[in-house]
């Protein structure tokens, strides 16, 4: 196998492998109905099991036609990746009846589906999914400060898919099977590194989009709830107790603490303290280390930045700069 192809496919099978551990590790707490937590294992194997053959295709034989069971790998990964993001970008109270028939029809389609047609038509499907998912984060940019950031993302996703497709429609009469293997292995490679980089830049991405998703679709969740009784208790939570050094900490968590659904624990931190709960945590980290900064002067920055509940020092470093618009060492040395 070419070292290019090896590279491809082991860093491409190495990330999926990450991200299925990070999706029943620490995003298993996320709010995210099963269909689409389901769903994410369902497109990581695929994209893992799509890598593994186009690097065979490359090696032992660029010239064959593509298989069944490549094709029908294709259509419920594309499936995979539309199901897990509907459950990030949508409450789980806004399925339809109608998208539960989803599955049944593109595993009818990838079964029955000529196999000249069946890569076009998979990846252009998973294209048409992605502006789908598009649009619906569109929806949410006035609640999204990282809207900006995750749209672009998605439109690379749609336009890859769409080269992907328009490669497998070409083939064989312009480019070869070979051409378009390399293609797609590259587009998925690249597709692995962007969701990655996205994590590392925006860590609570995930709980912040989930935030802006309860925001922008809910009703109010609060009528029976004593306001004044819950905030007090949440500042207790935070000011006593100190749950936000858990590193952890998530909003069902508080909301498990509170006795609260996490709709009404996100529509009280909104509407009351004018935040989403994940501003909030940060609030109160960085407030706790600008005390021990100050209090603390032997103590290293990265150990004040972990015992506050960050969990790394680039983490600390972002939230502390957003705060108050300076790192933590130069917020120390204008205070002492």
């Amino acid at each position: 196998m070419p070292l290019m192809m090896s590279l491809l496919v082991g860093s491409s099978v190495g990330m999926a492998l990450l991200l299925a551990l990070a999706l029943a590790t620490v995003y298993r707490k996320l709010e995210l109905p099963l269909q689409s937590r389901l769903a994410g294992y369902l497109m990581l194997v695929g994209l893992a099991l799509t890598q593994l053959g186009n690097a065979q295709w490359v090696q032992v034989n660029a010239d064959a036609e593509p298989s069944r069971s490549y094709i029908v790998v294709l259509f419920l990964q594309s499936l995979g990746f539309y199901w897990l993001l509907l459950g990030v970008v949508r409450p789980a109270d806004r399925w339809h009846r109608l998208e539960w028939g989803i599955p049944v029809a593109v595993m009818l389609v990838s079964v029955l589906i000529p196999l000249r047609w069946g890569i076009p038509a998979a990846l252009a499907m998973g294209a048409g999914f992605a502006l789908h998912l598009a649009l619906l984060l569109y929806r949410l940019r006035a609640q999204r400060r990282w809207f900006r950031l995750e749209l672009p993302v998605v439109a690379v996703f749609a336009a890859m898919g769409l080269l992907a497709a328009m490669m497998g429609l070409l083939t064989p009469q312009v480019v070869d099977w070979a051409s378009y293997a390399w293609t797609y292995a590259s587009c998925i490679a690249i597709g692995f590194f962007l969701v990655c980089w996205l994590l590392l830049a925006v860590p609570d991405l995930v709980q912040k989009t989930s935030e802006a998703v309860s925001r922008s679709y809910a009703q109010s969740t609060l009528g029976k709830v004593d306001q004044e009784a819950a905030l007090a208790r949440l500042r207790q939570l935070f000011e006593v107790e100190r749950v936000y050094q858990n590193e952890a900490l998530n909003l069902g968590t508080v909301a498990e603490l509170m006795g609260l659904s996490t709709h009404q624990l996100s529509e009280l931190v909104n509407t009351r303290m004018d935040l989403g709960f994940s501003r909030l945590v940060r609030r109160y980290r960085v407030q706790a280390a600008q005390r021990m900064l100050v209090d603390e002067p032997r103590a290293s920055v990265l150990s004040v930045g972990l015992s506050v509940g960050f969990s790394s020092q680039s983490a600390f470093y972002l939230a502390f700069k957003e705060e108050l618009g300076m790192v933590p060492g130069q917020y120390r040395r204008q205070q002492l």
